[in-house]
C-alpha cells in the first residue's frame, strides 16, 4: 500500500510513543513513520503519526500548542513527577482558596522558565537525562523556555486538582504540575494525563491502536499542513521547481510578495508540490517530486 499523509492515533495509557508508531507500521506494511510529538507512556491521546513522505515535513507538526487534561495529587512528589515513580518528598496537605489557585495558575501564562523532569528523553553532554537518572547521577537540569496560552480548572479538591492546559512545544506537563503544586506550599504529581489537541488536530477525530482498520483515516499532507499559507502555481512552474530552480526567478514579484514569513505551501490541483521557507530571501523546505 503506498501511503503518504498523517493519522491520528489515540493513543492508550502503557504504551510508548515509539511502539505507537512501530504498530502502526506494521498494521499499514509502511516503510517509514514517525510521530510529532512525544506522549508519556503513563499518559493517553493524540498522537499525530506521520507517514512516508509527511516524515520530512514531521518539524512543521512538532512546533505548534498542545492541549492537555491533567490530574494531579498533592501531598507527595516522585521522581517521575507521575505515578509510577518513587515518592521522593512528602508535605501537609491544606485547602486552598479558589482565589489562590486562580492567581496561582496566572503565574504560568505566557513565556517562563521551566526545568524538566530529571526523567525525561532529553540529551545532555550526548545522553538522556532519564539514563542519568537511572543511574543515579547528579545534574543539574537547565531550564527551557515555554508558553502557555491558556490554563484553567476542572475540577478540585482538598488533595486533588484536574487542569487544562495549551502551551507550546517543549511543555512538561509533569513539571508544570510539580510547579504548581510547589507555588501552593506542597508538593505534588500527575495521576492523570491526556493529550487533547496538538495544532489543529483533534483527540476526537482519532483512532485507537486497537480499533485501526484498511480503512482507517490517512489525511493527505496537503490537507494535513491546512493551516500553513498556500501560493497556488500553474502547471508549467511544476516541472521548474521538481528541478530546484531559483525560486527567485521561477515566481513573479507579484507571487513572491504573496510568500508570508516562515512556511508557505506550493500546490498544483491541490496537490503539495514544494514546502518554501521564506526569511530575508525565500528558500526550499522540501520539494515533493
Amino acid at each position: 500500500m503506498d501511503l503518504d499523509g498523517i493519522i491520528l492515533i489515540d493513543k492508550d495509557e502503557g504504551i510508548t510513543s515509539f511502539d505507537t508508531v512501530q504498530k502502526v507500521k506494521r498494521f499499514f506494511s509502511i516503510k517509514k513513520a514517525g510521530h510529532a510529538g512525544t506522549l508519556d507512556k503513563a499518559a493517553s491521546g493524540l498522537i499525530v503519526i506521520c507517514i512516508n513522505r509527511a516524515t520530512s515535513a514531521q518539524n512543521l507538526f512538532m512546533s505548534t500548542f498542545k492541549r492537555y487534561r491533567a490530574t494531579m495529587v498533592f501531598g507527595e512528589e516522585t521522581d517521575t513527577l507521575d505515578r509510577y515513580g518513587t515518592i521522593v518528598r512528602t508535605s501537609q496537605v491544606r485547602e486552598y482558596s479558589d482565589e489562590e489557585i486562580y492567581n496561582i495558575l496566572n503565574m504560568f501564562l505566557g513565556k517562563t522558565l521551566q526545568e524538566p523532569p530529571r526523567f525525561s528523553a532529553i540529551h545532555k553532554d550526548g545522553k538522556r537525562l532519564y539514563k542519568r537518572a537511572l543511574e543515579g547521577e547528579k545534574f543539574e537540569v537547565d531550564p527551557r523556555e515555554i508558553e502557555i496560552k491558556e490554563l484553567k480548572v476542572l475540577d478540585r479538591n482538598e488533595k486533588s486538582l484536574t487542569f487544562e492546559v495549551l502551551s507550546s512545544r517543549g511543555t512538561y506537563i509533569r513539571a508544570l504540575g510539580r510547579d504548581i503544586a510547589r507555588q501552593l506550599g506542597s508538593c505534588g504529581y500527575l495521576t492523570k494525563l491526556r493529550r487533547l489537541e496538538s495544532g489543529h488536530f483533534s483527540v476526537e477525530d482519532a483512532v485507537q491502536l486497537s480499533a485501526l482498520s484498511k480503512n482507517s483515516a490517512i489525511i493527505p499532507l496537503n490537507e494535513a499542513l491546512k493551516d500553513i499559507p498556500q501560493i497556488k502555481v500553474s502547471s508549467d512552474l511544476v516541472g521548474l521547481i521538481y528541478q530546484g530552480g531559483s525560486i527567485v526567478k521561477i515566481f513573479s514579484p507579484t507571487e513572491l510578495d504573496q510568500l508570508k514569513k516562515g512556511y508557505n505551501r506550493v500546490t498544483f490541483e491541490n496537490r503539495l508540490i514544494a514546502i518554501i521557507k521564506q526569511e530575508e530571501h525565500p528558500s526550499y523546505f522540501k520539494v515533493f517530486n
